[in-house]
């Protein structure tokens, strides 16, 4: 019977081709099917959701709090997180400091801030007229150490440590300098001009109890002790932190607008001057025999 004629091509079908190394298959197309796109699509825009969400929460997470009353957040010595620059120009910077203080608890709340040259912050704070001092809990000490050990000349430390900035509240500013006392600023005497397109961005996350918004008020002392005199004009803090720490007479709501009701007992942290720390530990409560102090207890 004679024997069936096979076509070249059929022939050929189940052979390997010579110029093909073994062991690859044949080249495939690169297009991804229109259901992977889709599907890559829509993980995406989750992403993008769940971003938004985050940014969301980071910004309703902190709750006004009356600046009379923001000697509390700092006269207990910790150490802070400032920022200054703008979100808008991506001039926000963020360092670490441990040197500041109380000068006035109202009308206006004054704070006292060394921040010297050497500090990129310096020429943001000397050009805007404003920053933030941000209160971390203890739960960012490394985070907190780390940032203040760079510069942000050449390290975006908000990248670079995973911190996040948010645009603040709007609040009302001081006015700028009267050009009238313009001479007067050289001893001090009232406002610096101010960039009213900078703020400052806050700092979110779950680990900052606080967010402390200035300008600056004085700068008769920058010159020979870097030495800012901020005026407080607004102030938030975490709405889980507990505000009266773990007393039994906490105050819900007050007339002037702060909120509590939080339930986490936040640590502050404070420098020992070594590259040591503590945290806030036992609370002994004296309020009965600070008698001259009576006005600024609750």
């Amino acid at each position: 019977m004679p024997r069936k004629r096979v076509s070249g091509d059929k022939r050929s079908a189940g052979k390997r081709d010579p110029t093909r190394p073994l062991g690859l298959s044949p080249r495939r197309s690169s297009k991804r099917p229109r259901w992977h796109q889709k599907q890559k699509s829509l993980e995406i825009q989750e992403q993008e959701q769940e971003q938004e969400q985050d940014h969301f929460d980071d910004r309703s997470r902190f709750l006004s709090y009356p600046t009379h009353k923001v000697n509390r957040l700092l006269e207990p010595g910790p150490v802070v997180l400032v920022t200054t620059g703008s979100l808008a120009d991506r001039t926000h910077n963020i360092m670490t400091m441990g040197f500041h203080m109380m000068i006035q608890h109202e009308e206006p709340t004054l704070v006292g801030a060394c921040i010297g040259p050497w500090d990129k912050s310096f020429d943001n704070l000397k050009r805007t007229g404003q920053c933030v001092l941000a209160v971390p809990a203890a739960e960012l000490l490394e985070q907190v150490v780390d940032i203040g050990n760079c510069s942000g000349e050449t390290v975006d430390k908000w990248d670079a440590f995973k911190m996040i900035p948010v645009e603040p509240p709007e609040s009302p500013l001081p006015p700028e300098t009267d050009p009238e006392l313009e001479d007067g600023e050289e001893k001090g005497q009232g406002y610096m001009r101010l960039e009213r397109t900078a703020r400052a961005p806050l700092v979110g996350g779950k680990d900052i109890m606080a967010n402390i918004q200035c300008v600056v008020h004085d700068r008769a002392l920058v010159a020979t002790y870097n030495l800012w005199i901020l005026r407080v004009v607004g102030a938030w803090v975490n709405r889980d932190l507990d505000l009266n720490y773990g007393q039994s007479n906490q105050q819900l709501e007050e007339p002037c607008g702060a909120v509590g009701g939080g339930k986490r007992q936040m640590r502050m942290v404070h420098h020992r001057g070594d590259g040591r720390f503590v945290v806030d530990g036992e609370e002994l409560d004296l309020r009965d025999r600070m008698i001259k102090w009576e006005e600024f207890q609750d």
